[in-house]
C-alpha cells in the first residue's frame, strides 16, 4: 500500500468501513501469521493469535492511530506471541504446583474430588459459550482434532474454526483462572 492509500484505508477503518478492514486483513494476514508461526512453530496457535489480533484491530478501530498499519500489526503480533509464551510459563507453574500438591496429598479420594471439580468447572465454562464454539473447542482440545479436520467435519473454513478456537480459549482462560484462584485461596486459607 502506498502512503496516501494507507491513510485513506485507515481513515475508512476508523469510520467502520468493513471493506477497508477486509483490505487490511487480506494484505497483512499472511505476513502477521508468519511472524507468529516463525516464533512459535505451531500453526494453530499462530492462527489463533493472528485471528485475535485482527479481531482486536476491528474492535479498537476508532481509537487506533498508527503511522503504518504494517508496522503496527507486526509489533502487535510480536507482543501477542510474548504474552502467549508468558501465559504458558504461568500455566506451567500452576501445573508444577498442582503436581507437587498431588504428590504430597495422601488421599486418592481428595484427588478424585478435585479432578471432578475441575472437570465440572470446564463443563460449566463450556456451557456459557455458543453451541458452535463449544463444538469446535471440544473437537480441538478434548478430541485433539486439527483445525483442518474440524473445518471439514463441520463444513466451515479454517479461519472460522480459528475464530471459534480463539473465542473459546480466551473465555476458558479467564473462566478457569477464576476457578484456579478460588481453588488456591481455599488451599492456602
Amino acid at each position: 500500500m502506498n502512503t496516501t492509500n494507507e491513510e485513506e484505508i485507515l481513515k475508512a477503518l476508523r469510520n467502520g468501513d468493513e471493506e477497508a478492514f477486509l483490505k487490511i486483513y487480506e494484505t497483512y494476514w499472511y505476513h502477521v501469521f508468519m511472524i507468529a508461526y516463525k516464533r512459535l512453530g505451531k500453526k494453530e496457535i499462530a492462527q489463533e493469535l493472528t485471528q485475535d489480533l485482527f479481531l482486536k484491530l476491528w474492535e479498537k478501530r476508532e481509537a487506533l492511530r498508527p503511522q503504518k498499519i504494517g508496522n503496527y500489526l507486526s509489533v502487535s503480533i510480536k507482543n501477542s506471541v510474548i504474552d502467549h509464551i508468558n501465559a504458558g510459563l504461568v500455566a506451567n507453574k500452576y501445573v508444577d504446583f498442582y503436581k507437587s500438591y498431588a504428590e504430597q496429598s495422601s488421599s486418592a479420594t481428595q484427588q478424585v474430588v478435585e479432578f471432578d471439580d475441575l472437570t465440572e468447572a470446564i463443563e460449566k465454562g463450556l456451557l456459557k459459550l455458543p453451541v458452535k464454539t463449544q463444538e469446535v473447542f471440544k473437537l480441538s482440545r478434548l478430541d485433539r482434532w486439527s483445525s483442518e479436520k474440524i473445518a471439514r467435519h463441520l463444513n466451515l473454513s479454517e479461519k472460522t474454526v480459528g475464530y471459534h478456537l480463539t473465542k473459546s480459549l480466551k473465555f476458558m482462560r479467564t473462566y478457569l483462572r477464576e476457578y484456579l484462584l478460588m481453588f488456591l485461596a481455599a488451599f492456602f486459607l
